[in-house]
Parts: structure tokens; sequence; C-alpha cells
């Protein structure tokens, strides 16, 4: 049974990472009191419930890391999506000039003035080209918003997942003992 002592340190130090360095001293004191008299059963339940509690924290963690990760990746595409935005709403008021001017040219060519009906014409598709890139610039807020409320919500499934993990932890270990208590 000595051969267990070096196991539950390990064990322990594993633990006390997870814990602060409290639970080390209790599972390097399991291991030697498992040279000292206690049953394997009851050895193995504690390694058992420990590295259960230590599992559910790790999970919790890794969990959150991978949403952290998923949270940083949607604010990434929450700007591409206003730089997309605001390149298209150039685009559109480039054109827009370009097709203004286009028609003051070709009025002024046939000989038109630029009063009355073509006058109008050129205030419409003016007015047109605003609206066109009002609405690209809308739009692409519009999927900047709902990536950033994306990436909030994957943040709070990260901490959520921490805190099961907390309680998983806990569980584990009331129900290890438990078990120690029958044995």
């Amino acid at each position: 049974m000595a051969f267990l002592v070096p196991v539950f340190s390990a064990i322990g130090s594993a633990v006390g990472s997870v814990f602060g360095g409290t639970a080390v001293a209790g599972t390097a004191a399991a291991g030697a009191t498992a040279a000292s008299g206690f049953s394997l059963g009851t050895v193995l339940t504690v390694g058992s419930t420990l590295l259960g509690a230590v599992g559910a924290i790790q999970q919790g963690q890794a969990a959150k890391q991978a949403a952290e990760y998923n949270a940083q990746v949607q604010e990434a595409q929450a700007k591409v999506a206003q730089d997309q935005g605001a390149a298209k709403a150039t685009e559109i008021s480039m054109r827009t000039r370009q097709r203004l001017a286009a028609s003051r040219a070709a009025g002024l060519e046939s000989g038109l003035e630029l009063d009355g009906s073509v006058g109008d014409v050129l205030d419409t598709v003016q007015k047109q080209g605003a609206l066109d890139q009002l609405t690209a610039l809308y739009d692409s807020n519009l999927r900047a918003q709902g990536l950033r409320q994306s990436a909030e919500a994957e943040r709070a499934k990260g901490s959520n997942a921490v805190a099961a993990s907390y309680i998983g932890a806990g569980s584990s270990l009331l129900t290890g003992f438990s078990k120690l208590y029958q044995v």
C-alpha cells in the first residue's frame, strides 16, 4: 500500500492547483494514512472523489475558454460586418455621384436646362442614392449588433459553465464522502 502515497501526493498537487493549495495537505495525508491502515476501498473512494471534483472544475474552465474564443470570433465578425457596410455605403455614394454627373452632362448636351422636370429627376436620383447608402449602413449595423449580442451570450454561457462545474465538483465531493461514510 505504500506505493499509493506518491499517487495521492500527485493527486493532491492537481487538486491543490485548482483549490489554491488547501487540498494538497488533505490528499497527502490521505495517502500517508493509506499506508498506515485505511482499506484500499477507502483510499480509492477518496482518490476517485477528488479526481471527479477536479475533472468537473477543469471541464468548466475549458468550456469557459471555448466560449471566450467563440465570443472573440463573433466580435471580429461584427467588426468585419461594419467595415463591409461602410465600404458598400462608400461605393453607393460614388455610383450615385457618377449617375448624377452623367445625367447632368447628358441633359446639358441635349440642350436641356437643369431645372424643372430634369432637376426633379436629378433630385430623385440623389435621394435614392442617399437612401441606399443609409440602408447599407443600417443593415451592417444590425448584423454587427446581432454578432455582439451572440458574443455576450457566449461569455454568459462560459460563466455558467464555470458555476456549474463548481456545483458538479461539490456534488462529486459530497457523493464520494457519503460513500466513505457507508464504508
